[in-house]
């Protein structure tokens, strides 16, 4: 290619003669100076730590919320057991006072077939108005029951469905 050898002085003389300089352009400004990743000042949390910290809060309220409801299913199922054994122990004690008397379901069949006749548009109105929501009330009025004042069956579901939204938060809280 070439015969002669690399001459420095000469290389620098070429490259004095063809550069161009380039000066600051108009409007342009320097990014701000980054702040380093370990620092942050007191106080200040990352958007993770702050989902961390909600999920945690979340978790121990739907904790609380468990506990009082299995606490209440469990009072509630002692009322009632104690309720039937009354019950119970009444129906005893009747049966063995009323021993003597036969029942007799034809005369008991033929006394409700005569209510419902006489009584016939009345059963209706009844009816019909159980039909309706909440007995002629709107749907809007309506404002759910607290926990003391639901079936067991209701606060069981309840409990389940709280069971279900602190196993998610424990999941999303592993995930982060």
């Amino acid at each position: 290619m070439h015969d002669a050898p690399y001459d420095p002085q000469k290389a620098h003389e070429y490259y004095m003669r063809i550069r161009k300089l380039k000066g600051r352009q108009k409007g342009a400004q320097q990014p701000p100076p980054a702040q380093p990743q370990g620092r942050r000042p007191k106080g200040v949390l990352s958007p993770r730590e702050k989902q961390k910290v909600e999920l945690k809060q979340n978790i121990q309220t739907l904790g609380l919320k468990l506990h009082n409801l299995e606490q209440l299913i469990q009072k509630k199922e002692a009322i009632l057991k104690q309720d039937q054994a009354q019950a119970k122990s009444k129906a005893n004690k009747n049966s063995k006072a009323k021993g003597d008397k036969p029942v007799d379901k034809a005369k008991a069949r033929s006394d409700a077939k005569k209510y419902r006749q006489s009584h016939k548009q009345s059963l209706k109105n009844k009816a019909k108005q159980s039909r309706s929501k909440g007995g002629g009330q709107s749907h809007k009025d309506h404002k759910p029951k607290p926990d003391s004042k639901k079936s067991i069956a209701d606060l069981k579901a309840l409990a389940t469905k709280v069971k279900g939204q602190l196993a998610i938060a424990k999941q999303k809280l592993a995930a982060l």
